[in-house]
C-alpha cells in the first residue's frame, strides 16, 4: 500500500468519506506483510471499534481493491487474503504453517506464447513447505532418532 496520504487522496477522489473505520483499516494494512484475511482484519479493527460490522470491513476492502490499493489473493480454497503490496510479485503458501510469503522473481513467458492475447496482469502461486518448517521438521527428526537410539536396550 502506498503512503497513507495518497490512499486518503484516492478515497476522496472516489467521493468516499474518510470514516474512522476506513482510516483504521488502512493503518492495519499499511506495511502488513502477513496477507490477512477479511476476518483477521475484522478482529483487529473490532478491538478499537467494537461496533464495526464484518460487512463494513468487507466493503472497505472492496473499495481499496477497486482503486488499486490492495490485491485480493485466492491462494487457498477456503480463504481470501489481502495484500497491500501492489508491486509485481508472486506468493508462496506453506502447507504446514499456512504462512503466505512474497516471492520477487521475474518469471518471463516468451512473447510468442502469448502473442495473440492481451495480458493485463498475472499472478503465480507456489505451494510447499517453507524453510522455517523444514528446519523444524529436520530438528524434530534428529531429536527422535537421537532419543530412539539412546532409548534402546542392549
Amino acid at each position: 500500500m502506498r503512503d497513507e496520504s495518497l490512499v486518503v487522496a484516492r478515497l476522496k477522489e472516489a467521493g468516499l468519506k474518510l470514516t474512522p473505520q476506513r482510516l483504521a483499516l488502512i493503518k492495519i494494512l499499511k506495511n502488513n506483510k502477513n496477507h490477512p484475511s477479511a476476518d483477521m482484519i475484522y478482529r483487529e479493527l473490532k478491538k478499537k471499534y467494537p461496533m464495526v460490522s464484518f460487512s463494513t470491513v468487507y466493503n472497505i476492502l472492496n473499495v481499496l481493491k477497486k482503486i488499486g490499493e490492495i490485491e485480493q489473493l485466492a491462494i487457498t480454497e477456503n480463504k481470501v487474503s489481502y495484500d497491500p503490496n501492489t508491486d509485481p510479485h508472486h506468493h508462496f503458501l506453506c502447507e504446514k504453517c499456512n504462512q503466505i510469503q512474497d516471492i520477487y522473481h521475474d518469471f518471463r513467458i516468451p512473447a510468442e506464447k502469448i502473442r495473440t492475447h492481451r495480458v493485463k496482469k498475472h499472478q503465480i502461486y507456489f505451494y510447499g513447505i517453507c524453510s522455517r518448517c523444514l528446519k523444524k521438521k529436520s530438528r524434530s527428526q534428529r531429536e527422535i532418532s537421537e532419543k530412539g537410539y539412546e532409548g534402546r536396550k542392549k
